[in-house]
């Protein structure tokens, strides 16, 4: 297989989004067989839990390497975890038939976008196209929400950011992973701090919150909860939301970073903005099945309660939310994550 083909495959599913763009992944190349190995330790330590949230970014990175392959004319092959370790193999075979690969052209183009969407509704037409593949993935149950009930997602989904300012260790992480200038991306992985839409003003007083002491005494004065509330108020502005819902089991979390990255990609492809997220969610299952000791009774109280009122919204019986997302149209971001080159070992 031609070299420089298999390094474009690769740039492809190097553009696949990450939590604070870690990109936690690897790559050994021989031949037509490509190793691709998962690094969770790059992942954020507490909302990673089970390593699940590297397996939606590497879902993403699936569906991206076999948008590419297509492009090129192959056709990959997927073999997941055969060592039963954070490794997975893929053979490429040349394809019998030249494909049109739509998507492709929107892998370079997709981001997300932090702003404040149009609430107009998405039309018939847009949806069809956003969910058309949906089947491909049948673990995964896609749930679409509209209209008055967005606000009730947005209520429990922004307690995350409230939590992370009130909990020692997870502002420790949170303001670890926040990059202030945009030269420190090339340096270094974690969220240009532009990515997040902090305005000039509110950059010296998110500055501020940096030292846990002055985090402290705003969350006594209730401050932290203004945040809390635009952060609501900006969720709210979505033409529609979506949740992907899984059973528990690992490996539906690759497939729900599939499913998400085309879904995400045909919305970059009609010229709307995407927003995944994820954190209310990994907390839930870090309370309940994880490092509960790191959270407060009245912490975990709050993260149940939202993990409730979020599941009884989306009906969830009997299964687990992977992640929510909403789509809308925005005006561009005032920044995009950059994506540092992968690190692509040749063995051949």
């Amino acid at each position: 297989m031609d070299r420089e083909i298999i390094k474009k495959i690769i740039e492809a599913g190097n553009y696949a989004p990450s939590g604070s763009n870690s990109q936690p992944w690897r790559f050994v190349s021989s031949g037509n067989v490509l190793c691709v190995i998962a690094l969770p330790e790059k992942d954020h330590k507490i909302f990673n839990f089970r390593n699940r949230g590297t397996y939606i970014a590497h879902g993403a990175l699936m569906e991206n390497i076999e948008i590419a392959s297509r492009f090129f004319n192959y056709e990959p092959q997927f073999e997941l975890f055969p060592e039963n370790g954070n490794s997975y193999r893929i053979t490429f075979s040349p394809s019998k038939e030249s494909k049109q690969v739509e998507l492709y052209d929107s892998i370079l183009k997709r981001h997300t976008n932090r702003k404040s969407y149009d609430t107009k509704l998405l039309s018939a037409e847009e949806k069809k196209y956003l969910f058309q593949e949906t089947s491909r993935f049948p673990q995964c149950e896609l749930v679409i929400i509209e209209g008055e009930n967005i606000l009730q997602l947005a209520r429990n989904l922004a307690y995350d950011i409230l939590i992370s300012l009130q909990n020692k260790t997870l502002h420790q992480l949170l303001f670890q992973e926040i990059l202030w200038r945009e030269e420190e991306q090339k340096l270094r992985q974690g969220l240009y701090v532009k990515t997040m839409e902090v305005t000039p003003p509110k950059a010296f007083v998110f500055k501020m919150l940096k030292n846990w002491n002055i985090a402290k005494f705003l969350n006594k004065i209730k401050f932290t909860k203004k945040i809390y509330d635009e952060n609501v108020k900006k969720m709210v502005s979505s033409g529609l939301m979506g949740a992907i819902i899984v059973n528990d089991d690992d490996r539906n979390f690759i497939d729900a970073g599939r499913l998400m990255e085309n879904i995400w990609l045909r919305a970059t492809k009609l010229g709307l903005s995407f927003q995944v997220t994820t954190g209310i969610l990994f907390l839930w299952q870090q309370v309940n099945f994880g490092e509960k000791e790191k959270f407060s009774e009245t912490e975990i109280t709050t993260v149940n309660n939202a993990y409730k009122n979020l599941a009884e919204t989306l009906k969830v019986q009997n299964k687990i939310i992977a992640l929510i997302f909403r789509i809308g149209k925005a005006d561009k971001p005032m920044a995009v994550s950059f994506k540092r080159p992968p690190k692509i070992e040749w063995s051949n």
